[in-house]
């Protein structure tokens, strides 16, 4: 009986560590982007427009006006 809830307790752990690790990964690659799409605007001397809709789930609305 011991033996399962440790097991449990194990695997919920590693599932939590995967998830945030995954969340931080896209996160990560999420502002990446955003920073190759800004540089690339202001290169060819546009104006960014950038609206973040939700930090939790990245979603987000670019546009560059020239």
């Amino acid at each position: 009986m011991i033996q399962t809830r440790h097991m449990i307790g194990l695997i919920a752990v590693t599932l939590l560590l995967v998830v945030a690790l995954l969340l931080a990964a896209q996160h990560y690659f999420t502002k990446k982007e955003i920073s190759a799409l800004t540089d690339g605007c202001l290169e060819n001397d546009g104006t960014v427009e950038l609206t973040i809709h939700n930090t939790l789930t990245n979603s987000y609305e670019f546009a560059c006006m020239r």
